[in-house]
């Protein structure tokens, strides 16, 4: 057998079943995904409008120099939106698009157990990694540290527990054990 049909053989097939940590992961994929999806999809549509909406909801929270938490939290996250120019917005519009279908392919794929979304799922989270740590170092904050701590924890378990990359024996003592 060549090496390209053992590596069709192993990113075809259907993997252990779901257990309740891959389910919190598919579950945390699929909202994260459907929200920068829908993301994506308000900046494509309507970019120019997007920011002047945006623009006029941060005019409106710096009205009120007592606010409370909620509009100085949506103030501080929307002012910078409200700054770019028409071709930032669509150009992130794109990116958050692409991303959202990234996550739903992982969440859709991890759900129907294939193999193949396990390794996408544990790459695109190393890649995730590194500019993740970066903004923690840039700027702490518990959002932050949480996903980054959450992306390391779906990175490590599904490499060990699913016994990707050769980790544990690789798939030969994944499917003894089971």
């Amino acid at each position: 057998m060549t090496l390209w049909q053992k590596i069709k053989r192993e990113l075809g097939r259907e993997t252990q079943p779901v257990d309740t940590v891959v389910r919190l992961i598919i579950l945390e994929r699929a909202i994260r995904g459907s929200l920068v999806f829908v993301l994506g999809i308000a900046l494509l549509t309507r970019s120019r409008s997007v920011v002047t909406l945006v623009r006029q909801w941060v005019a409106e929270l710096d009205v009120n120099p007592e606010r409370r938490l909620i509009p100085r939290v949506l103030s501080t996250v929307l002012r910078p939106v409200g700054q770019f120019s028409t071709r930032t917005v669509l150009l992130i519009g794109i990116g958050a698009l692409l991303f959202g279908l990234l996550e739903l392919t992982e969440a859709v794929g991890l759900a129907r157990r294939r193999r193949w979304a396990e390794y996408l799922t544990v790459i695109a989270g190393c890649i995730g990694v590194p500019l993740e740590v970066s903004e923690v170092l840039n700027r702490q904050t518990p959002v932050r540290i949480s996903i980054l701590l959450i992306n390391v924890a779906i990175v490590i378990y599904l490499a060990w527990q699913k016994h990707l990359f050769g980790l544990r024996g690789g798939v030969a003592t994944e499917t003894e054990r089971n």
